[in-house]
Parts: C-alpha cells; sequence; structure tokens
C-alpha cells in the first residue's frame, strides 16, 4: 500500500508527509508556511544563507570520498502494541538507510540506463548512537510510553524528548499521525524548538518487522529532506501537475519534472526523461541520488545551520560512539514485557513477552507468575497455563554483566471460573460501592483496560441512582476505553440473549460523532466479537457545549437493544464488553444493562432473519453481521430510485462496510445483501 505525500512550505521551508494511502493527498503548505512564517520570519533569510553556502561550498571545494557519519538515535513512542518495533527492525532500517546512501543496494542495476551513470554514492553512512547525551551508555534506542502514539504528531517529541540535534540525528517512530499523514522531516534551519528530525509510522521503518520492502526506502526520502533535498519536481505537494515544468528543485542533474507516484521509468513530462527512480520522487520504485543531490547533501552537512558541519565531526562521533573503532558496553537493562491476554477462564494459557531494552544483551531471564503453571521460568518468552481462579501477580528480572532490572504488575492476570457468573435474567445498575471492584465478590469485577486522560469511571448521576460514563472530550480523537462487565451464566448453550440497556450522550458536533461498541466474550473475556455499535443520531441525547461536562436529563436517556443469536453463544460464559471510542464528544453514559434468554430470533428494525446492520442510522462506520453465515455474498448500497451507488463482494459472519458509505451523503438508502441462495434488504439511514 503506498502512502507517500508531503507537507511543502515552498522552497524556504518543507515539512514532508507520507500519506497512509495511494489515494489520498493532502496538504497544508498554506497553513504551515504562514505558521512557520508569523512565528520566525527570519527563517526566510537563514534559508536564503543556507543555499547560498550550499553553492558557494560546491563551486569551491572538491569533491572527496570521505565518509560523512551521522548518529542516530530512534525514539519509540508506544502504548505496547505493535508500534513498539524491536531493536533488531530498526538495526534493518539503518542498514537499509546505508545501502541506499552508499549505491549498495543489488537493484541498482536495473537503474535506467539514462541515469546510472550519475548515480550516487553519496559517502554518507548512518550509525546508531552508542553514548547518550549524559556519557552514559545506550544503543541508540529510547522507548517512551505514551498515547501520543495515536496520532499526537508533534507531541510524540514531547513525550521523547529530542537529544541535541547538533549530535545526533533524531527518528521518531509511532503508531500513527494526524491528518492521513506516515511521516515528516524538516530543512535545516526551519524545525521548530525540540523537533529537528524525523518521525515516522512504525511500519515504514526498515524492511522487516511491521515493515516491508515497498516501505524500506521511505526514511531514505525523509532523510533526504532532512539534508536539505526538495523533491525532483520543488518543494510542493503536487506531484503530477503539468505546471511543475515552470519550477524545479535548483539541482541541475535531475531533470525538470511534473513529479510521479508511479513507476513509469520512460516518463517525459517536460522536454526530457525523467528521474522516476529518485529517492526523492513519490514512484515507490526509488534507488538512486544523482550526484548533484549528494552534492547538495554533502555541502549542507559543512554549514553551521542546525548545526549540521558538528554531526560528523570527529569530536562528535567520539562523544557519541560512532567513531572507527570504539568498542561499546554492555548496557544495564531494563525490564519490560507484555502479554498477548491479562483476562480469562481457568485453563486459559498466556504468552509473556520480553520487551526489556536499552540492552542489546541480557544473560538471565527470571519469571515469577503468582498461580500460573509454571510458576517460575527462565525462558525469554514463556507460556504459562492459569488454572485457578483469583487475580495473580506477574514479575520479570533480567541481568547481564552490567547491572539488572525487574518489573512488577500486581493482579496483572484474572482468572474466572465460567460458572460463577451471574444467571439470567440479570440486571447492572452500577450502584456499588466500590468501582470497579467489589470485596469479596469474585462476580462482580468490572475490569478496565484503560487508554487516554479519561477512562471509564462510575457516576453519581444515572437513569436510577448511578450509572458508568466516560468523558471523551478529553481524550484524543482515536482514544478507546473498554469495560467489562461482571461474566453472566448461560444454563443452556446457543440461546439467543436479549440485550437491553440505556445510554445518554452529549453530542458537540454534527460533524463527529463518538462510538460505543458492544462486544461479547464467551470465554470469560479472554476473547471478543462485536455485535453491536452505536454513533450518530442513535446515541446522541443532546447537542452540548465543550466548555462544560455533560449531565443527562432524565428524558435524555435511550434506550438501546439488540439481540445476541445463539450461534454466538456456544458456552455457559457471557461477558458483556462496552468499548467508548472518542471522536470529538462530550461524555458517554451506560445504565442499567439487563440480559435475559429469548426464544425468538433477532427483531430490530434493522435487522433481517439473523442477519444485522450497525449502526443503524450510520455515519462513517458500517458492519453487517449474519450468524453462522460464510458464504460469499454481494452488498450492495441502493437510492430510493433503484440505482445501485457502490458494491462490494464480502465473506465472513462480521463485515465492515464502511468504505461502502463513505462517499455517501446524509439521507435513506436500501442495503441489499445476495448470495446464490438468499437476498436481503434493510433500511439504512445515514446521518
Amino acid at each position: 500500500m503506498k502512502r507517500i505525500i508531503c507537507l511543502s512550505v515552498y522552497i524556504i521551508f518543507t515539512l514532508s508527509v507520507f500519506a497512509q494511502n495511494d489515494t489520498t493527498w493532502k496538504c497544508a503548505t498554506d497553513e504551515k508556511y504562514r505558521e512557520i512564517i508569523a512565528k520566525n520570519p527570519e527563517i526566510l533569510i537563514e534559508r536564503q544563507k543556507l543555499d547560498e553556502f550550499v553553492q558557494d561550498f560546491i563551486k569551491n571545494n572538491p569533491k572527496t570520498d570521505e565518509i560523512y557519519v551521522i548518529p542516530v538515535v530512534f525514539h519509540v513512542v508506544h502504548n505496547y502494541g505493535e508500534e513498539n518495533i524491536s531493536y533488531e527492525q530498526i538495526l534493518g532500517a539503518i542498514d537499509w538507510m546505508n545501502k541506499d546512501y552508499r549505491k549498495q543496494r543489488a537493484d541498482t542495476i536495473s537503474i535506467h540506463p539514462a541515469f546510472k551513470n550519475i548515480a550516487a554514492d553519496s559517502y554518507i553512512e548512518f550509525r546508531l548512537a552508542k553514548i547518550d547525551p549524559n556519557g552514559e551508555c545506550t544503543i541508540g534506542v529510547t522507548r517512551t510510553i505514551s498515547q501520543t502514539t495515536y496520532g499526537g504528531g508533534e507531541e510524540a517529541k514531547d513525550a521523547a524528548p529530542t537529544w541535541p540535534p547538533d549530535k545526533y540525528l533524531n527518528i521518531w517512530t509511532v503508531f500513527s499521525l494526524g491528518e492521513g499523514a506516515a511521516g515528516w522531516s524538516y530543512y535545516p534551519g526551519t524545525a521548530p524548538y525540540g523537533s529537528d528530525g524525523i518521525i515516522l509510522i512504525h511500519d515504514y521503518i526498515g524492511v522487516t518487522g511491521t515493515s516491508d520492502m515497498s516501505h524500506g526506502s521511505v526514511i531514505t526520502h525523509e532523510a533526504g529532506h532532512y539534508l536539505n533535498l526538495p523533491h525532483p519536481w520543488g518543494s510542493t505537494n503536487d506531484p503530477g501537475l503539468q505546471s511543475n515544468c515552470d519550477i524545479d528543485d535548483g539541482i541541475e542533474d535531475t531533470p525538470n519534472t511534473i513529479g510521479h507516484t508511479d513507476c513509469n521509468i520512460n516518463a517525459i513530462t517536460c522536454g526530457s526523461l525523467d528521474n522516476v527512480q529518485n529517492f526523492m520522487e513519490y514512484s515507490y520504485c526509488y534507488k538512486m541520488f544523482t550526484n548533484g543531490q549528494s552534492d547538495v547533501m554533502r555541502a549542507t552537512l559543512n554549514s553551521n545551520v542546525s548545526g549540521r558541519n558538528n554531526l560528523w565531526s570527529s569530536s562528535n562521533r567520539i562523544a557519541t560512539g560512532t567513531n572507527d573503532g570504539y568498542v561499546p558496553e554492555i548496557c544495564a537493562p531494563i525490564a519490560d514485557f507484555s502479554t498477548n491476554k491479562t483476562v480469562g477462564c481457568t485453563g486459559f494459557s498466556v504468552q509473556y513477552n520480553d520487551l526489556s531494552h536499552n540492552t542489546d544483551f541480557i544473560g538471565i531471564y527470571q519469571w515469577n507468575t503468582e498461580g500460573g503453571t509454571p510458576s517460575v521460568s527462565n525462558e525469554p518468552n514463556p507460556l504459562i497455563q492459569y488454572n485457578e481462579k483469583g487475580r495473580f501477580d506477574a514479575n520479570l528480572y533480567v541481568e547481564n554483566p552490567t547491572d539488572s532490572d525487574s518489573k512488577l504488575l500486581a493482579d496483572y492476570i484474572r482468572v474466572y471460573d465460567p460458572i460463577d457468573g451471574y444467571p439470567l435474567p440479570y440486571t447492572e445498575t452500577f450502584e456499588t460501592t466500590t468501582f470497579p471492584l467489589v470485596t469479596g465478590n469474585t462476580n462482580n469485577d468490572f475490569y478496565l483496560v484503560e487508554s487516554g486522560d479519561r477512562h471509564w469511571e462510575q457516576s453519581s448521576v444515572g437513569y436510577t441512582g448511578k450509572s458508568v460514563k466516560v468523558v471523551n472530550k478529553y481524550n484524543d480523537n482515536g482514544t478507546k476505553n473498554k469495560i467489562f462487565l461482571p461474566n453472566l451464566y448461560i444454563d443452556q448453550p446457543y440461546q439467543s440473549v436479549k440485550i437491553t440497556f440505556k445510554t445518554a450522550y452529549g453530542r458537540i458536533s454534527t460533524t463527529y460523532s463518538d462510538r460505543l461498541k458492544i462486544s461479547i466474550s464467551v470465554n470469560c473475556g479472554d476473547s471478543l466479537r462485536l455485535v453491536s455499535v452505536l454513533s450518530g443520531s442513535t446515541l446522541t441525547s443532546e447537542y452540548v457545549s465543550a466548555n462544560t461536562t455533560y449531565i443527562p436529563a432524565l428524558e435524555d436517556w435511550k434506550t438501546q437493544t439488540f439481540t445476541i443469536s445463539g450461534n454466538y453463544i456456544k458456552s455457559n460464559n457471557l461477558r458483556l464488553v462496552f468499548e467508548s471510542e472518542s471522536n470529538g464528544g462530550n461524555a458517554i453514559y451506560i445504565d442499567d444493562v439487563t440480559a435475559e434468554i429469548v426464544t425468538s430470533g433477532i427483531s430490530e428494525e434493522s435487522s433481517y432473519g439473523d442477519l444485522s446492520v450497525y449502526p443503524n442510522p450510520c455515519m462513517d462506520e458500517l458492519y453487517i453481521q449474519n450468524p453462522g453465515q460464510n458464504d460469499e455474498v454481494v452488498i450492495s448500497i441502493i437510492d430510493y430510485t433503484g440505482k445501485i451507488l457502490s458494491s462490494a463482494n464480502a465473506q465472513g459472519e462480521l463485515i465492515n462496510v464502511s468504505s461502502l458509505i463513505e462517499n455517501l451523503p446524509s439521507g435513506i438508502y436500501f442495503l441489499r445483501v445476495s448470495s446464490e441462495n438468499s437476498l436481503k434488504t434493510i433500511k439504512l439511514v445515514k446521518d
């Protein structure tokens, strides 16, 4: 999947950005330009001075084969997800960058013949730092746990502060970035304080782990901007425009071009053959820098703008442990770990994953897993089984010749007996005096999975008495918080269960809406199945101000109901899980959740037989639930005239068809699900 895009501020300022797919092109040129010039008008002068220095340096200094080594530190900002990339993936990224900059990739043989003779070995290399700014041992990687990994952008740099930018190339990696971006970097002399360097989504780091071969040279492109290279068509974010023939990147041996987002290596767009395989293109078949680009980067590394000339100096290489012949120490370990699950029924197994860091060598592991089998392990990543109910600690001790460290998580693993659940019918009114736990009652356990600044909490305001709420106005968009309700006991599996509950939601804008997703588990929370989604008008009680926290009146409470097909309830255990997803709203409340056995099938307006569509009304998200059916179906959105507006083939019991409604205006439509043996149509409302 392609995601390249650049946010450029003409030639004097560039913030380059890679977009998250190959069809979305976003640019904040004017806005970013106005912001930076308004705050720092002297940047115009500094950029002009750097341009003059580069031209003079190239003109007056002979080319050399001296290798400029740049010390690098990766700041991995994560929340224990896949974005916590491995040290091996980072090593691979550095290796790939060096192959790109030294013209050492095997596929350089396929560079277009017209450009082979100007494909450059830039004699620039990147090395992970071995000494940190305080003179302490490092492996060139820091790890910071922060919610800013989810679209925080520059905030992620606050969470993981910059190492001195005149001594290190700082590279931040995160889970996602705002506005569909996958990364950016700054030209020398343009970065806001504490921001100089590169930031990228984790799956654009190297060619292994969470990344792949198609993403490997994205970091090379960004480092090109860091070293003062524009795009071949000039510093704009609009490749493909014929008007780009009227501008240029200022480098003589990169042919004038309109810019490319595909790999036509024989393209001629401005009267001469385009260098489509250039690393600063968007073509995804990049293989080279030109000699002229190499000259610009090397000249920039001799300028004192942003301290670029200090990066590769002998004194800095010694200070950062990147000088030839330096033998690094073994750094002290920092113990850390995660697991694939933390909750389940008796007999379930947990895979422990060592995430200890700050060192590339650990000699001793010792796990103490209370209540588990085995309870002690010396393996790096043990599999532990839990056969007795309870709440159990987990501890990891690690040691190497330099030092040792340990991490203890109390009550980390929760194990339930599946028959301990409350019998049906059951109503949860959230009146417990201690939230989320009730002393001495293992059934009434509200287990929370928390993210962001505000989480599910007990409220003194409810439909009847107390309720639970999450105040999402304090959370970034996309923040998710789960609350697991107590376990329920189903006397006979495969019975359908009707769920009824009250909601109250304060919505700030008609444009955005938080979501409330309901999932079920039939193994005490070990695994979840999404069964309903509420958003938009279905969830909204009132439009409220963002300046106050929404408190619902009695008339604000809505009754929500759906039926869980017996095809999903294959055991005696049932657990309901409510997940809020913030998206510009104020606060969501839940109260009086009732579960009862029903003998009839699903009967909501948005259902047909066992087929369910939710949320309905919808906004930008839509799911189809088809219990027990795995036939391939054709899903179509139809207007009132019978015209098919969008369609797709799909298969499975739960199908995400959000893409079919993303471009539809608000209105009433029909959703048709057809297979070889059936045809079902449901009225669909889009807010």
